[in-house]
C-alpha cells in the first residue's frame, strides 16, 4: 500500500501562489492568485485557512471543474467581508471524488501596512553628468523599515527604482525616458514593500543639474564701475571672454570692472563643449 501511494499520481500539478499581496494597495497585487492544474475533473473547494488552521474564506465551494489549468482568486477578506488581518494564510483543497484533502505548502502573507524610508543624504546637490568623473550624479541615500525597494520622484514624477533592499539610488539628471533634465529639480522618495504598499514621499530636497552656469546672467552697471559674476561648474579651470579682455581662470567667481563707454556687452565662459553668457549693460 504504501508503495502504491507513492507512485500515484498527484491529483493537483504546477501549482503557483501569491506570496505577498495587500487587499487595500488599490494596485495590480491587491489579489492574491491561486494557480493549478487538476490532474481529473469533479467537484473542487478551496478555502483560505489562517495560522490556526480555521477556515477564513470559502472561494470554490464544491464547483464542477474540467481537466487542467484552474485560477482563483482572493481580494484579502472573510466571509462576511471584511478585510481579514495581516499574516499568513495558506490554501486548502478538497477533492471529494477522489476523497482527497490537500493543504498546500505555499503561504499568502498579507500585509496592509506600508513601510517606512528616512532620506539620510543626497549629495552632491549640483550635478553636471558629463561623465569626467566629477560630480556625475547625485548620490541618494536611505534608510527601509522593512522588505521594500525604493522609488525615486523628480518632479513628482517616477524616475526609477532601487533593487529590492538596497540603500542607495545615483541619479544621473534624467527622466524615465532618458531624456537629460538641466535646471532645479525636487527630488524625493518612497518604498514600495513586496505586496504593493507604498510609503507617504520624503520631503523634497533640491538638486540642480548644470553644466556651466552663470549668476546672474543679467547685470546692470555704471561705467567703470567693479562687478562679479558667480561660475557655477565642476571643471577645474574655465576660459571668460569680456570687452576684448580673454583670460582662464580657476576661480568660481569672477570680479570684473566695467567698460568706460556705456552700451551692452557679453560675458562669455567656456568650457569644452560647454558655454554659458551674462549680458552686462552698462550706463
Amino acid at each position: 500500500m504504501t508503495e502504491h501511494l507513492k507512485l500515484e499520481k498527484a491529483p493537483i500539478t504546477k501549482t503557483e501562489v501569491t506570496k505577498f499581496f495587500s487587499p487595500t494597495c488599490g494596485c495590480s497585487t491587491a489579489r492574491a492568485s491561486i494557480v493549478f492544474s487538476l490532474r481529473l475533473h469533479g467537484r473542487v473547494t478551496i478555502s483560505i485557512l489562517d495560522s490556526d488552521d480555521h477556515v477564513v474564506r470559502t472561494l470554490l465551494d464544491s464547483v464542477n471543474e474540467p481537466v487542467g489549468r484552474l485560477r482563483v482568486t482572493w481580494n484579502g477578506r472573510d466571509g462576511s467581508g471584511l478585510v481579514a488581518p495581516d499574516g499568513e494564510y495558506r490554501v486548502r483543497v478538497h477533492l471529494p471524488a477522489e476523497r482527497r484533502t490537500i493543504q498546500l505548502p505555499n503561504v499568502i502573507h498579507l500585509d496592509t501596512s506600508p513601510p517606512k524610508i528616512t532620506l539620510l543624504s543626497i549629495v552632491p546637490r549640483a550635478i553636471s553628468p558629463d561623465e569626467d568623473g566629477r560630480a556625475d550624479a547625485a548620490h541618494i541615500e536611505f534608510k527601509l523599515s522593512k522588505g521594500s525597494r525604493a522609488l525615486l520622484f523628480v518632479d513628482g514624477r517616477f524616475v526609477t527604482r532601487a533593487r529590492l533592499s538596497s540603500r542607495k539610488i545615483d541619479w544621473h539628471g534624467k527622466d524615465s525616458h532618458g531624456r537629460l533634465r538641466l535646471g532645479l529639480h525636487r527630488l524625493t522618495v518612497r518604498a514600495l514593500d513586496q505586496a504593493g504598499n507604498l510609503s507617504a514621499p520624503t520631503s523634497p530636497v533640491e538638486v540642480d543639474v548644470r553644466f556651466l552656469q552663470l549668476r546672474p546672467t543679467r547685470i546692470n552697471v555704471a561705467a567703470g564701475a567693479s562687478f562679479s559674476v558667480a561660475i557655477s561648474t565642476d571643471r577645474r579651470n574655465v576660459r571668460w571672454r569680456f570687452a576684448g579682455a580673454t583670460r582662464i581662470t580657476r576661480r568660481k567667481r569672477l570680479f570684473l570692472r566695467a567698460p568706460a563707454v556705456p552700451g551692452q556687452y557679453w560675458l562669455l565662459v567656456r568650457s569644452d563643449p560647454y558655454e554659458a553668457g551674462a549680458l552686462i549693460t552698462v550706463t
